[in-house]
């Protein structure tokens, strides 16, 4: 059931793809950037030479996009670009996906395909076996189906989820200063170091 004012959209109707690809120089050094599985985001891998790229076919990181990892798109290799990726560079397996006329936000659908749908949604359009075989086919991501809140309601989602992660991340880093202080006063109270009165 559709819940009121949502619709039935597939990704091609509401993403195009971005593609602004580098001309490689083999004296230049140029930063990639890798895709983790299970929604952990972007990372930075070490910066290579035009030389090193050797024939590798690289593309401009576009900030402000979804972008997906087609080998491991089933085990949810999605992130969402910032402008601090820009003029990093991506393999073609990396394609990068901009918003249609603002018919969606990037940010509600990173989040979507971090959920059980969305990994389940990612699997249908990554047919195959195991591992490596399991690529997702353009076609097939294209043509998946989303319900989809107006775009207003898909900002506002992504807001409250953001939020959270913040205070997650608050709070993780909290633990681990407090798991730190823990094992200093452990190590002092168990060698004498720091004796009680």
């Amino acid at each position: 059931m559709v819940p009121e004012g949502w619709a039935v959209q597939s990704i091609g109707d509401v993403l195009e793809r971005v593609s602004n690809p580098v001309e490689v120089d083999p004296n230049a050094v140029y930063e990639q950037i890798g895709i983790r599985s299970h929604g952990k985001g972007i990372f930075d891998k070490e910066p290579v030479t035009g030389a090193e790229l050797g024939d590798k076919r690289v593309f401009w990181v576009e900030p402000d996009c979804f972008i997906v990892n087609i080998v491991f798109a089933w085990e949810q290799a999605v992130a969402r670009t910032a402008p601090s990726h820009k003029g990093k560079v991506a393999s073609h397996r990396f394609p990068m996906y901009r918003p249609r006329r603002g018919r969606t936000d990037v940010d509600f659908l990173n989040y979507l395909f971090r959920t059980p749908l969305g990994k389940y949604l990612l699997g249908l359009a990554s047919p195959g076996g195991a591992g490596r075989n399991k690529t997702l086919g353009q076609t097939e991501f294209d043509r998946l189906k989303l319900i989809l809140p107006p775009v207003d309601e898909q900002k506002k989602i992504a807001e409250i989820l953001s939020t959270w992660d913040a205070a997650i991340e608050t709070s993780e880093k909290l633990l681990t200063n407090a798991e730190a202080q823990k094992l200093s006063l452990m190590q002092q109270l168990l060698t004498g170091k720091r004796r009680l009165k």
